[in-house]
């Protein structure tokens, strides 16, 4: 072979080697692969040198002092000063009798004192019951109750509303008015800056990565709230630092966190509070989120990232402009639950450029190792090519059965089967080792039901997460709908997440929530969409409704038969919304609880008021639905 032909050889070799990567995206399997080595080798590595104390304090002891690790409302304290107020609150919370493997209460709305209190709680080797602030009377009973906490701390604006007879103190930093102080009822009010500094500093506790670290609640949309038990082995894997970030330290570090989100939630609590000590970085914490302020805090912190969830970028997005929509500094948004629409307007409003959705339940995957954080967006939640998809064996999507709301089991095997590329299936993860599932506390049957045997083979065990998904022709995963959200209308299945997310395509639209609803005389459940307008014409988009949601491409099988435009949809404190309270409402028009709510119904191809007459049709079957 001479030169020449050697040479257009090698050349046509590389070209066809570039082709097979760009349609294959081996390049990115591998990258990705080798992301997953590098970064389980650094959580064993880390796990080990912890030894006997594996423990979320233990690991902020060993952060530099002088490293500034909490920023709040213009105040900051560096891991010294912070450890400090921890070691007095440990010594305080010592001497009343708490002790390892005990379970607390946590009342308690982002702030200093929430920090100082989980760490605190870790050092002693004791149990926070992180308990949603909004929650009051009979539901925050019940969460204590499932706890068996005995003994709670509250911020000093929250102590009111904790009625039982339990010891209960309410801690202060002088992050409260002082007026706070009169209104703790039953409550030991305590000044953290007045406790004395321990003479002797107890050891922090001894810890395994199987032992429990804190309770973080589920939200109770379907029942009252479980306790999901937090091990300290998943709040090391949150710790953990990630490959992409480590392979470009001048980009990404020094890393500030912003985070409006409560502590309380898994987002908060994984990704700022310990992701943060884990890269000994600075977190950011806002008392609450508001859209007002949320850019000038960014900006004011100096943070490098911010965290999201749900629908608070659609807010941001929505929200009227700032002169710090572009001051701050921030290059990463990190979360879940970013729509597809909002993905670019978000990008261009507020000039970041990496946005980072990841997967991961509080409930979890048993493969916590493997829950694809990258740097994606617009409804995708991870990605793998064929070669990653080969080697895939713990992480995996399987067919499920809408009628039964459990995955698809084949008649003549038993086994479940694996979704193909651009089915509809659900996430599952498998269980390696029982002792590290995240389990509801107290509550056996509950963990049970996610527990999956026998799924590919005879003594296999994996975890369901409810979650269904789609993997696309080119690798990409998306969210399609929670199990439970898909229902079915005469005869064919309707995604309520697909319909939502035509609705959230058409003008005028600020958000959207679909659901079903049983109506006595038609086969199946109707679907139904509370929609809110920013400002359009309510009887230009009604009369145009139809038409724009047939040129998104929804069937019409899939049609809302019954719409309500609502000026506000609600949401919780982890911007869920509220599609409970949805589902309660009549719709009767004539019912007062409906005031500010305009009702409409599908007649044929168009949507008309639903009036009384209209309704008694439906009811009694005689509507064409």
């Amino acid at each position: 072979m001479d030169l020449a032909s050697g040479a257009l050889t090698a050349a046509a070799a590389v070209a066809a080697g570039a082709y097979l990567n760009a349609k294959l995206t081996i390049g990115t399997d591998l990258t990705r692969l080798r992301h997953d080595k590098t970064w389980t080798k650094r959580l064993l590595s880390r796990i080990a040198e912890m030894g006997d104390t594996c423990s979320t304090y233990a690991m902020f002891d060993k952060v530099n002092e002088g490293i500034e690790f909490l920023w709040f409302e213009g105040r900051t304290w560096t891991y010294g000063e912070m450890k400090r107020e921890t070691q007095k609150l440990a010594a305080f919370l010592e001497s009343a009798g708490v002790k390892k493997g005990d379970y607390v209460g946590v009342f308690m709305a982002n702030s200093p004192e929430m920090v100082i209190t989980i760490l605190a709680l870790s050092k002693l080797g004791a149990i926070g019951a992180l308990i949603n602030t909004s929650l009051r009377d009979a539901t925050l009973r019940h969460c204590l109750d499932v706890s068996t906490a005995n003994i709670m701390i509250s911020t000093p604006n929250l102590a009111e509303f904790v009625q039982d007879p339990i010891q209960h103190f309410s801690l202060s930093i002088g992050s409260y008015p002082s007026e706070f102080s009169a209104q703790t009822g039953s409550a030991t009010y305590v000044d953290l800056t007045s406790l004395p500094i321990p003479q002797v500093i107890a050891p922090t506790a001894k810890a395994t990565i199987e032992e429990l670290a804190v309770l973080v609640y589920t939200s109770g949309t379907t029942g009252k709230p479980k306790a999901c038990a937090i091990r300290n082995h998943q709040m090391f894997v949150a710790s953990n630092p990630l490959t992409q970030d480590l392979d470009n330290v001048k980009k990404y570090f020094p890393l500030r966190t912003y985070s409006p989100l409560p502590l309380f939630h898994g987002t908060a609590l994984f990704t700022a509070f310990c992701y943060n000590i884990g890269t000994s970085s600075t977190i950011c914490l806002a008392r609450k989120f508001s859209t007002s302020r949320f850019w000038k805090d960014v900006t004011e912190s100096r943070a490098t990232r911010i965290l999201y969830v749900g629908e608070l970028c659609r807010y941001l997005v929505h929200s009227p402009p700032t002169p710090y929509d572009r001051a701050h500094k921030c290059i990463v948004a990190a979360g879940n639950g970013l729509r597809a629409e909002i993905w670019d307007a978000f990008k261009e409003k507020f000039g970041v450029d990496e946005i980072r959705e990841f997967y991961r339940s509080t409930e979890g995957l048993a493969k916590y190792d493997n829950f694809n954080y990258g740097a994606w967006g617009g409804g995708k939640v991870g990605f793998a090519g064929p070669l990653r998809r080969y080697l895939e064996n713990d992480t995996i999507i399987v067919l499920s059965d809408p009628a039964t709301e459990k995955p698809y089991r084949d008649p003549k095997t038993g086994f479940c089967i694996r979704a193909k590329l651009g089915e509809v299936g659900e996430a599952i993860g498998r269980v390696k080792n029982r002792g590290l599932l995240t389990e509801y506390l107290n509550n056996s049957p509950a963990t049970e039901e996610k527990i999956m045997r026998d799924v590919f083979e005879k003594g296999d065990c994996f975890q369901s997460t409810g979650d269904l998904v789609i993997q696309d022709e080119s690798g990409w995963v998306r969210f399609h709908d929670r199990m439970g959200d898909t229902f079915r209308w005469k005869g064919e299945n309707v995604s309520a997440g697909e319909v939502r997310e035509h609705l959230a395509k058409l003008d005028g639209v600020i958000d959207a929530v679909v659901y079903g609803v049983k109506l006595p005389s038609y086969d199946g459940q109707a679907g139904a969409a509370a929609i809110t307008l920013d400002g359009t014409s309510e009887a230009v988009f009604m009369n145009n409704l139809y038409a724009g949601l047939k040129k998104t491409g929804l069937p019409s099988y899939a049609m809302p038969r019954l719409v309500r435009i609502t000026p506000e949809i609600e949401a919780n404190a982890t911007f869920k919304k509220s599609k409970g309270d949805l589902v309660k409402k009549t719709w009767v028009s004539e019912d007062k609880s409906n005031s500010q709510d305009k009702l409409y119904w599908l007649n044929g191809t168009s949507y008309e008021k639903l009036d009384a007459a209209s309704w008694a049709r439906i009811e009694i079957g005689k509507a064409k639905l």
